[in-house]
């Protein structure tokens, strides 16, 4: 089983992590009784740079409806400044959305550059979003969470089940899906295989995909802000 020794920020101690990159590294996990898999942002071969930028929309009691519509206006911003973007339900309660770097940027320039996606998406919807970290501070609004954004910080992986009543699976989703009906915990272990034979393809494959123009789209996003 191969292993890459990592620091982790939350541990604040060096881990080795298992580099599971085939099946049977995958099947080996799973018998060790694990049910969520977390995966790092960058690849071994280049641990500084990560693939994605993310952006965590995490309700904490605030109507999913809001999680949708603080993403849909997420995905409009990077359309406007030319990035591409891509969703996933985090398999519990909020919604993941993946910014891909191609592995150009450093942990603390991607953790810019959510915080600047971030603070335009609350200044359009400030009844609803809020970038307050404390859930007494949040007042029902959702947190549009960027610290995920860092070396050693782990994303629970698309298509991982999640240790909660169901089995919810963190699925991947086509922008298209995003409206008022969707309820993230209708996908789950038992239908998760049927929905990807469906769909023919990964929706979320192209954030591992080559780095979009982020010189450009930063330069617009600031322009945005004067």
């Amino acid at each position: 089983m191969r292993r890459e020794r990592l620091w982790s920020e939350h541990g604040r101690r060096e881990i080795r992590f298992f580099v599971v990159d085939d099946v049977d590294a995958l099947l080996y996990v799973a018998n060790l009784g694990a049910i969520a898999l977390h995966v790092q942002a960058s690849r071994v071969a280049d641990l500084a740079h990560p693939d994605w930028c993310i952006l965590d929309l995490d309700p904490k009691g605030a109507p999913f409806r809001d999680v949708v519509t603080i993403a849909r206006t997420l995905h409009g911003l990077t359309g406007e400044i030319g990035l591409p973007a891509f969703p996933k339900t985090s398999g519990s309660a909020g919604l993941h959305v993946l910014v891909p770097l191609g592995g150009r940027l450093t942990f603390a320039k991607a953790r810019t550059l959510a915080e600047l996606l971030a603070r335009e998406v609350v200044a359009r919807h400030p009844g609803i979003a809020t970038l307050a970290r404390r859930v007494a501070a949040r007042g029902g609004r959702v947190y549009v969470d960027t610290g995920q954004n860092g070396h050693g910080k782990l994303l629970v992986a698309p298509f991982s089940v999640r240790a909660l009543p169901g089995a919810p699976v963190s699925m991947p989703l086509r922008w298209s899906e995003l409206g008022p009906r969707l309820d993230p915990r209708r996908f789950t272990i038992r239908n998760a295989l049927a929905r990807l034979r469906r769909l023919g393809e990964d929706p979320l494959a192209p954030v591992r995909g080559p780095a979009p123009d982020l010189l450009g789209a930063l330069e617009r996003l600031a322009r945005r802000g004067r």
